[in-house]
């Protein structure tokens, strides 16, 4: 696997390197590096299929979501790119570089972005080559984050795109969508994304070699490139600006109240769902779904992980969708409870879609349930918020 991964990086690298730079002689701009970036990481993936033969489940699976992140963000930038002059930090950079341009160009600009990206294309590379990595629990948490991150990076690209359609926004900060939450959701989808595939990857003995991936990427993002370079040129709108900086988070946008409100969200959905599931109607459940469920000796013998996701989930949902976005304790306990028909309906109508046997008289009692627990759950949480 070593030999093919070097070869892999090898022709990735000056793939990206070599054409990057005769597109930028070509078309006079650096800014074709913006591009190609996305391209690249797909040329990683696609040329670690050649020498990997056989596909296992995991490798086309993320084979699939690479795709589509590196096909949206290069169409992306291509569209954007082409309606405009070259992007001001390149051009800041040819002026600066004057005649030794081309030289700089290639070192600084396309053999410099070569090499970061085969180091943040590792996990991919070791997803696809090694054919030992087997599908876990941690990989629903990879996927996760790719999806969250794919949707912030997508639609607060398309959110500014608008805003940017408008003359009316001429000179204006963009505040609002998923802008008002962070004022880059763009740098952190992209940073969620490479953490996510990361995470595909800790099922490999090779694992620790892949961290460097989202933490250079990270590092690039908040520190050289990414944010501190836009928000060094964003300076020159002045108040506006300042007073943007002051409400808004620049990466991440969760707050202290945040975590104190899913902390208490977590404790009550666990607290009530223990003396539900445990303590009042423990024999119901176990006699009803013992010919379907894990059951040992008279008790459930739950997958652990899939427990633990289960009850991240559940809080997680309560609160985004039915705390967060009310006004008052009687809103949150109306759409906690909504939230709980909606999820636990769905849940028990596929089970009575798919399973033989699945026990009706559990799912009524299932349904009834779920109103109440996540209603409470957001009740409760809501409570908590108004405290703070």
């Amino acid at each position: 696997m070593e030999e093919n991964f070097f070869k892999v990086i090898a022709i990735a690298a000056t793939s990206f390197c070599l054409t990057g730079y005769l597109f930028s002689r070509l078309f006079k701009r650096n800014d074709v590096a913006d591009i190609l970036w996305g391209l690249g990481f797909l040329l990683v993936a696609t040329l670690s299929i050649l020498f990997a033969g056989e596909l296992t489940f995991k490798a086309k699976f993320v084979l699939v979501l690479v795709g589509i992140w590196s096909t949206r963000l290069s169409f992306y930038l291509f569209f954007r790119t082409i309606k405009k002059t070259e992007d001001i930090r390149y051009a800041n950079w040819r002026k600066d570089w004057g005649n030794k341009e081309p030289l700089y160009a290639f070192l600084k600009v396309f053999l410099l972005q070569s090499i970061l990206m085969v180091l943040i294309a590792y996990p991919l590379a070791l997803i696809v080559l090694d054919k030992e990595m087997t599908v876990g629990p941690l990989d629903f948490a990879g996927l996760s984050l790719f999806i969250i991150g794919f949707l912030f990076e997508s639609i607060g690209d398309y959110q500014l795109s608008c805003f940017k359609k408008n003359p009316s926004n001429r000179g204006r900060i963009m505040s609002t969508g998923l802008w008002g939450y962070t004022r880059h959701p763009n740098y952190l989808g992209e940073v969620l994304i490479w953490w996510g595939f990361f995470c595909f990857t800790l099922s490999s003995a090779w694992w620790p070699y892949t961290l460097l991936s989202p933490i250079l990427l990270t590092f690039l993002i908040t520190k050289v490139s990414g944010i501190t370079m836009l928000e060094n040129l964003l300076k020159e709108k002045g108040e506006d600006f300042r007073l943007y900086t002051e409400s808004v988070p620049a990466l991440f946008p969760f707050k202290k109240r945040h975590f104190i409100i899913f902390t208490k969200a977590l404790a009550v959905t666990l607290f009530l769902d223990f003396l539900w599931l445990g303590t009042f109607l423990n024999d119901f459940y176990i006699s009803q779904s013992q010919h379907l469920a894990r059951v040992v000796n008279g008790k459930f013998d739950a997958v652990l992980w899939a427990t633990i996701l289960v009850y991240i989930f559940i809080p997680l949902g309560i609160v985004y969708f039915s705390v967060l976005s009310s006004k008052s304790r009687s809103m949150a306990l109306f759409k906690g409870s909504i939230f709980g028909l909606v999820l636990y309906t769905v849940y028990e109508f596929t089970n009575i879609a798919l399973i033989s046997d699945w026990p009706i008289e559990m799912a009524l009692i299932d349904i009834l349930w779920g109103p109440i627990l996540c209603g409470l759950t957001a009740l409760l949480s809501y409570t908590e918020t108004k405290k703070e």
